[in-house]
Order: structure tokens, then C-alpha cells, then sequence
């Protein structure tokens, strides 16, 4: 993750720019759809004013695991001699999610240097959620759930575009405080095996971040 955030910041800065920014803060993250409530987290930023009305940015967000509700399914006998030959088992879905996203901000009121601004845009975005199902103890070596395999852990992996916006306010000397939110609606998901539960995944997500700014000039 911190390569990564390197790499945006390189590449942020290729052009003639003379100040880049770091960001750092917690995070929250709810996904429409689901019965879970709202994921917690963090997140590192990197962004790098054009003007004092615009800017590019990159993000890195990490929500830590959540658990779904207790879902039941079957493990069929891998012998038709086996008795019973179906059991229930119980299980509980728990997923993470990991965004990566840039895009552009526009800033009202006093810009990206000076006191109080609001700021907003678009963005893209790299989601990749971390799925991982426990069930009930069962007998392995008689019994296979249903769908053919008891590995039910994977990921999905999707790319979204979404918009952002957000109010800051900068001190002089020590640096800037900001909130904003995230709306992001997610394409092209790709689950790893057909055995990854969905259950925690949503297309569409909402976001909320609160961190602090340290601006640095060359």
C-alpha cells in the first residue's frame, strides 16, 4: 500500500508543479444494499494543486473487515451411502473493503491554501473486497458444501466511477483540516470463484472521510 501511494505521488508530480500535499484520517464506508451497517477505517492521500482552485489527488482507503448475518446452507455426503446424506450448516460472511482512487477536485471560497473552502469533483476508482466465510464444524472428508467446493474465500474485484466533495480549513503553520464524502458506483465486478459470497458486496457506496492535510513546498 505504501508503493503505491508512492507511485501516485510520482506520478501526480511529474508535471511543473511545486507543492505536493499528504493526507491521513479515518474512514467509514456504508454499502447500499447490504444488512451490515457502516464499515470503519483508514486512509492516506496524496494531492497536488495546479492552481488555488484545482488540484489532482489519489487516495487510498482500507475499511477493516465486517461480519454479515448467519446464513445456512447444505453439505451434501461425497457417498450416496453416507447418511444422512445432507447436513445444514451454518456460516457467517465477513469482507473488507479497499478502494484506490484519483481523480480531480475544484475549490470554492479561499482555494486550497488559505482558511475556509469547499471542495468537489469526480473520481475513479479500484475496489477490492477480501471475502472470507466460516462454517460450522462439519466432517470434511464425508460431507462437501453445496456448489462442489468447501474453500468459499476469495475476493471481487471492481471498477467504479463516483463523486466527491468536501469543506476544509486550512491554519497557517500547521497545516489543514477537511471532511468530505464519497458516492461510487461500481462495473465490471470480477469474484475470484464462483463460490465468493456476495452477500457484503454492493455496486453502490458511500463514504466518509475526516483527516488532516500537511502541505509541502519546494
Amino acid at each position: 500500500m505504501k508503493k503505491l501511494l508512492v507511485i501516485i505521488a510520482v506520478w501526480l508530480s511529474s508535471g511543473a508543479f511545486a507543492q505536493v500535499s499528504f493526507s491521513a484520517g479515518g474512514s467509514s464506508l456504508l454499502a447500499f444494499g447490504t444488512e451490515a451497517g457502516p464499515w470503519g477505517g483508514v486512509h492516506l492521500g496524496v494531492e497536488v494543486p495546479r492552481d488555488d482552485a484545482i488540484s489532482l489527488y489519489g487516495r487510498i482507503t482500507h475499511n477493516f473487515a465486517k461480519k454479515g448475518d448467519s446464513v445456512q446452507t447444505i453439505a451434501m455426503a461425497i457417498d450416496f451411502m453416507t447418511s444422512p446424506y445432507t447436513l445444514p450448516v451454518n456460516g457467517v460472511t465477513s469482507s473488507t473493503y479497499s478502494i484506490v482512487e484519483g481523480g480531480t477536485r475544484y475549490y470554492l471560497g479561499n482555494g486550497f491554501d488559505f482558511g475556509w473552502a469547499g471542495y468537489g469533483g469526480t473520481n475513479f476508482m479500484l475496489v477490492f473486497n477480501r471475502v472470507r466465510t466460516s462454517y460450522d464444524d462439519f466432517d470434511q472428508t464425508l460431507y462437501q458444501l453445496e456448489g462442489g467446493s468447501n474453500d468459499r474465500d476469495g475476493s471481487i474485484i471492481s471498477f467504479g466511477i463516483g463523486l466527491h466533495g468536501g469543506v476544509k480549513y486550512s491554519v497557517p503553520r500547521i497545516g489543514t483540516f477537511y471532511t468530505d464524502i464519497n458516492l461510487g458506483y461500481m462495473f465490471l465486478g470480477q469474484a475470484s470463484n464462483i463460490n465468493v459470497s456476495a452477500e457484503l458486496y454492493s455496486p453502490l457506496i458511500f463514504g466518509i472521510n475526516l483527516g488532516y492535510r500537511y502541505d509541502i513546498l519546494w
